[in-house]
C-alpha cells in the first residue's frame, strides 16, 4: 500500500474518532439531571420563589391525570398519547407541552390566590383541617419511594404544597360570590381557573410572574414520575 495512501486511511480513522468523541462530549453537556436541580428557582410570583422540588407537587398531580387517560389510549406504550399533537390552530401543541402548561400555570394561580387569602386573613394562622392532612397523606403514600426521590417531595412538603391548594380554592370560592361576572358567559369557578377570562384579563396582569424558562424547557413532563428510563430516571431528554 502506498504511504499516501496510508495516510489518507489515518485520517479518516481519525476524523472519525473525533466526530465520535465531540458527539459523546456534546451529548455530556446537554445531559440535564433533574434532581441536581430541585432547589433551583423555576417561578417566582410577586418576590415569592417557587422551587423545582415544591413545583414537583404539581407535576406529579398532572402527570398521574394524564397518565390515566394515556394508559386508556394505549396501555401497552402510554408514551404514545403524551407523544400525541393535537391541531388547533395558534394552540396547536403535544399533549406533554400542554400538561406542562397545566402545571405550571395551576401553580402560578394557586400561588396568587394563596398569598391573597393569607393577605385578607383567610389561612393565616389557619391550622390544618384533618380533611387536608388526610387528602395529602393519601397522596404521598400513593407515590412510590422513586417518584419521591425524583421529585424530593416528602410527607410534610406535599402537606404544605396542598395546604397552600386548599387555601386557594377557598380564596378563589370566596370571589367567585363577590365579584361581577355579568359580561362572562362562563359560571364563575371557570371564569377564576388559571385559564379564566376573568383571571386572565382582571388578576393575572396585576401580579409580577417570573418564570424560568431556561429550566422550564429541559423538563418534559410524561418521564418525571411516569414513564421514566429505569436506569436513568432523573433525565429529562
Amino acid at each position: 500500500m502506498r504511504l499516501s495512501n496510508k495516510k489518507t486511511i489515518i485520517a479518516i480513522i481519525i476524523a472519525n474518532v473525533m466526530l465520535v468523541l465531540f458527539a459523546i462530549a456534546g451529548k455530556m453537556l446537554t445531559r440535564f439531571d433533574y434532581e441536581d436541580h430541585l432547589d433551583d428557582t423555576v417561578i417566582s410570583v410577586d418576590g415569592t420563589d417557587i422551587t423545582l422540588r415544591e413545583f414537583g407537587y404539581y407535576i406529579y398531580e398532572v402527570e398521574s391525570f394524564v397518565q390515566n387517560q394515556a394508559l386508556l389510549y394505549d396501555p401497552e406504550n402510554p408514551k404514545h398519547w403524551w407523544n400525541t399533537h393535537f391541531s388547533a390552530g395558534p394552540d396547536s401543541q403535544f399533549v406533554c407541552d400542554y400538561a406542562k402548561k397545566v402545571a405550571l400555570n395551576t401553580c402560578i394561580c394557586d400561588q396568587i390566590y394563596y398569598a391573597e387569602a393569607v393577605r385578607s386573613g383567610i389561612g393565616r394562622d389557619e391550622e390544618l383541617t384533618s380533611q387536608t392532612i388526610g387528602e395529602a397523606r393519601a397522596l404521598y403514600l400513593n407515590m412510590t419511594p422513586l417518584q419521591l426521590e425524583v421529585t424530593g417531595l416528602n410527607e410534610e412538603l406535599i402537606i404544605e404544597m396542598h395546604n397552600r391548594h386548599v387555601i386557594a380554592s377557598k380564596y378563589a370560592k370566596k370571589l367567585s360570590g363577590e365579584q361581577n361576572f355579568s359580561k362572562y358567559d362562563k359560571e364563575p369557578d371557570e371564569l377564576l381557573n388559571w385559564d379564566g377570562e376573568y383571571y386572565q384579563e382582571e388578576i393575572l396582569p396585576k401580579h409580577e410572574v417570573i418564570i424560568n424558562d431556561k429550566l422550564l424547557r429541559k423538563i418534559t413532563l410524561g418521564k418525571i414520575t411516569v414513564n421514566h428510563d429505569s436506569t436513568n430516571p432523573t433525565v429529562s431528554r
